[in-house]
């Protein structure tokens, strides 16, 4: 009897790469089904969660996970507006085999058009009239929205620079300059607030604050206003104090996708926002711009500057 249990065990373990998780580990089984209950029985009105679709935690749960992809895909795939090219299987892959990639390893050639397929797909979603896809650059590589803003500022601004945001108590991010924050240690805050009677941004406020204190990057984008915002004048307000614009979008990239909210594409030198909010996808994050240098340069604080490898999924 004892010999058979023994056998049992050791066929357990010999399985464990393929067993299912309420055998390997029953407790984690168990809260992962009190954690369905309580997001099927309960409403907790966070901004920063959403509802991830059943097809993305599939996703999710695929091999692509055991990877570590550092790098970026080939320009020729990043850049292929074509679907139905960058699909192609049997072009791409003989490209890969020949030449060499912008990957630190092999045995990632899927992962290329995983990561590109999001990139062209992307750049579609915030296409606007007058800025077409192929004129927007895509990084999907940032594990979170944090991580992606403080690329940003890696990119383009050092340490003791001035920087201005929304107040963290009037409804801006902690990665726009709060003092518990890196974005509020490393860089010189200049905090703006909403107009106390109206609740709204004030925009001849904002100038005047932005041409006194003249910061090298100003932040439009709100965790916690209900309101729209004007790109255009925050555009006119950064071009007059001699600021880079930059826009997060984090809470609204999904309405921004569906048309009912402005689009700073064509208005901010640089734009991110997160895939798990109102875009109902995975964890991660994203980093627009239309300039092309200025893409290279995100590229470049992202990996190997910011983190130690992509989230391709």
């Amino acid at each position: 009897m004892e010999e058979s249990k023994e056998k049992s065990k050791d066929e357990d373990y010999s399985h464990y790469l393929e067993a299912d998780l309420f055998r390997v580990d029953p407790d984690i089984h168990r809260m992962i089904d009190f954690e369905v209950a309580r997001q099927i029985q309960k409403i907790i009105l966070i901004p920063s969660e959403s509802i991830c679709p059943k097809p993305v935690r599939e996703a999710l749960s695929s091999p692509f996970t055991n990877l570590y992809a550092e790098g970026y895909p080939p320009l020729r795939m990043s850049e292929e507006n074509n679907e139905k090219v960058l699909l192609d299987f049997n072009y791409q892959l003989t490209h890969y085999r020949r030449y060499s990639d912008r990957r630190f390893y092999k045995g990632v050639e899927f992962a290329d058009f995983v990561e590109s397929l999001a990139q062209r797909r992307i750049a579609k979603c915030f296409a606007t009239d007058k800025v077409s896809a192929d004129k927007i650059f895509v990084n999907v590589q940032p594990l979170s929205g944090a991580a992606a803003n403080n690329a940003v500022y890696a990119s383009f601004i050092k340490p003791g620079d001035t920087i201005m945001g929304m107040s963290l108590s009037h409804g801006g991010h902690l990665t726009h300059g709060s003092e518990f924050n890196r974005s509020g240690k490393y860089y010189n805050v200049i905090s703006y607030e909403v107009d106390l009677e109206s609740g709204k941004l004030n925009y001849d406020a904002i100038k005047d604050l932005a041409s006194q204190y003249k910061p090298k990057i100003i932040i439009a984008g709100y965790s916690a206003y209900p309101w729209s915002v004007d790109w255009e004048k925050f555009r006119e307000i950064a071009d007059s104090a001699g600021a880079f614009l930059f826009a997060d979008i984090a809470h609204v990239a999904g309405m921004v996708v569906a048309g009912v909210y402005p689009n700073p594409v064509g208005f901010a030198d640089v734009i991110t926002f997160t895939t798990h909010k109102t875009l109902c996808g995975p964890r991660g994050a994203v980093i627009l711009t239309t300039d092309r240098e200025k893409a290279n340069l995100i590229d470049e604080a992202v990996f190997p500057g910011e983190q130690g490898g992509p989230h391709i999924n």
